[in-house]
Order: structure tokens, then sequence, then C-alpha cells
């Protein structure tokens, strides 16, 4: 085989690392990257108004309910009833009781959630946060949606809570954490077919 095959192939090969090498340093530039994310949305606890037995709960986890919606009641020893209302519409989270469970004043019985209010949480490693800042646009997918991207924009900007041992950094006796930076995202509208808890994954503007 001619020695200027050997040439070609080489000078190839470089440009193909040259190539990888400038899009990394691109992306780098341009984007923030984190799979460790997750869909988070508030939620409220509707408790028991007395002491008593569940007579009836009228809705199912999952369900789609509104302000004022009947959710339960609930039979005192005495003999009277207590129906509990939402007090924020919302989507049925869980449900800790069922029909003929004894309940303490105060005891939480169902969570309502308000998926229309959810946003992402990602955890950011903290030598790339630095570069993240309040405003910034954010591309977001999530598994349950593949192929689609939500956008958003960098709302809230944490301390650094969680911490995990590099591989990379340890010499000897000596090993240095890895600080990651929870990064609150808001999604533009949409985000109520989102999945409180489900994973996803983002790319942020800077």
């Amino acid at each position: 085989m001619p020695r200027w095959i050997f040439g070609v192939v080489a000078l190839m090969g470089v440009l193909v690392l040259g190539a990888i090498a400038g899009f990394d340093a691109y992306d780098q530039a341009h984007y923030v990257d984190s799979s460790y994310a997750y869909v988070t949305a508030p939620y409220v606890w509707v408790p028991a108004s007395s002491l008593g037995t569940v007579s009836h709960v009228f809705v199912h986890t999952g369900e789609h309910v509104t302000r004022g919606t009947l959710l339960a009641e609930v039979t005192t020893p005495s003999g009277n009833t207590h129906d509990l209302y939402a007090r924020k519409g919302g989507i049925v989270g869980s449900i800790a009781v069922a029909k003929g469970a004894s309940v303490d004043p105060k005891e939480d019985l169902m969570a309502i959630v308000q998926l229309q209010d959810s946003q992402i949480v990602a955890d950011i490693p903290e030598s790339r946060a630095r570069k993240v800042a309040i405003g910034q646009a954010v591309d977001v997918t999530l598994s349950a949606y593949p192929g689609t991207t939500f956008t958003g924009r960098v709302t809230h900007i944490g301390s650094a809570t969680l911490s995990t041992l590099s591989p990379l950094l340890q010499v000897g006796t000596f090993s240095k954490e890895r600080q990651w930076i929870p990064v609150t995202i808001t999604v533009n509208p949409g985000s109520d077919q989102f999945l409180a808890g489900e994973n996803a994954s983002v790319r942020i503007h800077i």
C-alpha cells in the first residue's frame, strides 16, 4: 500500500479529532447540560377535620379536581358526618386512607398536586453552575415524551446541597467532593402534562 495513503488516513484522523474537539468546545461555551433533573410540583394535603371513620372516598388517584370538589366523607363517633372539599384544584396525587379507615383530627388523608405549576429542578456541577444565571433560556426533554422539547427559563439558583466523591480527584489519602448546585427551571405553558418525580434532561443556553 502506498505511503501516501497512510498520510491521507492520518490527516483524516486529525481532522476528525479536531472537529470533535471544536464541537465540544463550542458546546461547552454555549450550553450547560444536565441529565440529573426531575419534575417537581407544589401540593397541598387534605386533613381530616375530626376524629372518626372514613365513610366515603369520592375520588381516585390521578383524577383532576377543582376547588370545592367533594373528596371524602368522615363519620364521627357520634354519627355526624363531615365532608372534605378540595381547597385548590389539581390532580389527586396520593390517597392515604380507604373507606372504613379510622382517622384522627388533622391526619393527612390525600394530597392534591398542582401540576399546572410544575417546575424542573436540575443538579448542575459547581464548576459549570458559575455560568448559569437567572432568566437564561432552557430546553427540557422528558423520558415520557421522547423527541419532544419543552422550553423554559432559569428562575432560581440554589446553594450546593449535594456532594459526591469524585474518583478523578482522589490522590493518596486526599479526596475532594464534587459539589452540585440545584437550579430551578420554570417551563412555558404545557407543563401540566408532566408527572411529578419523572426524569428530565436540560440544556441551559448561556
